[in-house]
């Protein structure tokens, strides 16, 4: 069996049907092999960089070439020693695109949904949590009304970024307002995407400390970790880090210097699934979970997340984005239902997921076919 043809879609930005969110432009990958199997992948992205990312994926199409197994292993180990120990954040989500893609093809062909071939041990259910982001910078009163909105839709915790557009005090304001609305026993995720000034994550923690988050995350740049060891002194607080970050030797560090509690590497920008799964093999040594990041489409990355929870004893919770579903809805079938804090998947062979091409070019502003 050997690569026929790869293409790739970005999508257009566009506003959630809501009017809650942006909708950031989604790449997506499909590798067709010779014998006519499809394998689905996305690729984690940042603006104006999409373009250069899916270059690298056709680009690394001559790695697959060679292969004729087409195995995501084989790949994962191609990848890395072409780079030369050089990825960046950009090439390791083309790899990871094209990785997800692969493990997709052998689940088709192997008919097994993905979760099955990382583990003989499934989950059945993997609890989810809802992300509030907004660049509107809702109101505190608007962005209770959102939590208590997204526990009746089936979520099983809420997160929110109380520092956005706020001072300390209003922050704390904001986590008290929302836990009073959402009561104690839901979990309740503090993410501040990484303030510049380290002085506002250690201020926050001791005002917010007593409405009991469920974790802190981003309180700084997680390529800073000294400062993540000092947060980690002075606060009780559960701090989550990894989702800008890449590969294994970076978490590696983390793990070494006792930095974070929970790790959250995106799902479609770590690498690749292996690379997933090596980083929570180590982790679990040092008790550090990981809850995967997911700021991509709710189709195919979603869905890869799901599986390789399903197939892990080391994970928490999963980000969802909940405006995001009626957007993915228009181009693909959603692999997962959500209901009463959980994700079921359907398991179906690979992703199980199924995309509308017809659909999906549509709200497309580029594509690229290489036939091989």
């Amino acid at each position: 069996m050997k690569l026929s043809k790869i293409e790739t879609w970005i999508t257009y930005p566009t506003l959630s049907d809501d009017s809650w969110s942006e909708i950031k432009p989604f790449l997506f990958v499909r590798l067709t092999t010779d014998t006519g199997i499809e394998g689905w992948g996305e690729a984690f992205t940042l603006p104006l960089r999409e373009s250069g990312i899916a270059e690298f994926i056709h680009k690394l199409s001559s790695i697959i070439v060679s292969m004729d197994n087409l195995l995501p292993s084989t790949f994962n180990y191609k990848a890395k020693e072409i780079s030369n120990k050089h990825r960046g954040i950009d090439f390791s989500a083309a790899t990871n695109a094209i990785e997800i893609s692969l493990w997709d093809i052998q689940g088709k062909l192997k008919n097994k949904p993905l979760s099955h071939l990382l583990s003989n041990k499934i989950k059945d259910k993997i609890p989810v949590y809802a992300n509030t982001w907004s660049e509107k910078s809702p109101s505190i009163k608007a962005l209770s009304e959102r939590a208590v909105q997204l526990l009746d839709e089936g979520y099983g915790g809420i997160k929110i970024y109380p520092l956005q557009n706020r001072t300390i005090e209003e922050a704390a304001e904001c986590v008290s307002s929302i836990r009073n609305s959402i009561g104690t026993k839901i979990p309740l995720m503090l993410d501040l995407a990484c303030p510049d000034d380290l002085n506002l994550a250690i201020r926050l923690a001791p005002l917010v400390s007593k409405f009991q988050p469920y974790w802190y995350e981003e309180p700084v740049d997680g390529e800073d970790i000294q400062s993540l060891i000092e947060i980690k002194k002075l606060t009780e607080l559960r701090v989550v880090t990894g989702e800008k970050q890449f590969e294994i030797p970076h978490f590696k560090q983390l793990l070494k210097e006792s930095a974070a509690d929970i790790f959250n590497p995106d799902i479609a920008a770590v690498g690749s699934i292996l690379d997933m799964v090596a980083i929570s093999k180590l982790s679990s040594k040092k008790n550090v979970k990981i809850s995967p990041h997911c700021w991509n489409s709710m189709s195919i990355a979603a869905s890869a997340m799901l599986h390789f929870c399903a197939a892990n004893d080391n994970t928490d919770m999963a980000e969802i984005y909940p405006e995001y579903l009626p957007h993915a809805k228009r181009f693909s079938d959603i692999s997962f239902k959500i209901n009463e804090g959980h994700a079921t998947l359907n398991n179906k062979p690979g992703l199980g997921t199924e995309i509308n091409v017809s659909s999906l070019s549509a709200i497309c502003s580029d594509y690229k076919e290489t036939t091989i």
